[in-house]
């Protein structure tokens, strides 16, 4: 029992080192994330070049924060982690398909292929969100092809069928189905309603030109 306080000293000393570095980790996981949304912001408003480089900071802030952690293996693959990487990898793929460039690789952006593979099912939500500003746009071909990518990231996606301790997707299957089956009911909205407008547009033209024979004013009466 004489070495018992060299023994205790020494572990707390590591614990020590190990909690100021998971406080790190936490801060420098925030600023992942945060710089991964801003640039998820700014592909909606159409600002890629300045999402690109917060995407590239986001990279680079966790490939400094795992080569800090590389001798923590526990640290590395905490769930703070994780989800940092989950958030960057859904914005650097989310990026190359707003730009029409092939997906990065899971090694390229510094993620884990669990958390890459969570990002890409977020990437749903992302879609769904851009069609809809498209289709108020009324640009159904542009949308019908973003919803091209939401089925073929579902379809792989579905086929992934893994124990929740391995990689916790069930859930996130369930939500990309529904998002999915929502698009496309927008979509048939949409366009009945765009049936209904122009067949109401054609019998305005119609009544138009026959209001001189009847002698109405028929903007006036709508």
């Amino acid at each position: 029992m004489k070495n018992l306080d060299e023994i205790a000293n020494a572990i707390e000393k590591k614990l020590n080192e190990k909690d100021d570095l998971r406080e790190i980790a936490l801060k420098k996981c925030r600023d992942i994330i945060r710089e991964s949304r801003k640039s998820i912001k700014k592909l909606h408003n159409g600002d890629i070049e300045n999402a690109a480089k917060r995407l590239d900071k986001a990279v680079k802030l966790l490939q400094e924060l795992k080569e800090k952690l590389s001798e923590h293996p526990d640290l590395l693959t905490a769930g703070y982690m994780e989800n940092a990487m989950q958030e960057v990898a859904e914005g650097k793929i989310f990026l190359a398909i707003v730009k029409d460039e092939e997906l990065p690789y899971p090694e390229d952006i510094e993620v884990s292929y669990t958390a890459y593979v969570m990002g890409l099912a977020d990437v749903i939500g992302e879609l769904r969100r851009r069609g809809m500003y498209k289709l108020k746009e009324g640009n159904v071909k542009e949308v019908e092809e973003i919803v091209e990518d939401m089925e073929a990231i579902y379809d792989r996606i579905a086929e992934f069928d893994y124990p929740s301790g391995l990689i916790p997707l069930k859930r996130k299957q369930d939500i990309m189905k529904k998002v999915l089956e929502k698009m496309r009911e927008e979509i048939v909205i949409f366009r009945k309603s765009k049936e209904l407008e122009n067949k109401i547009e054609a019998l305005l033209k119609k009544l138009r030109k026959e209001k001189e024979e009847v002698g109405l004013d028929i903007d006036s009466l709508l």
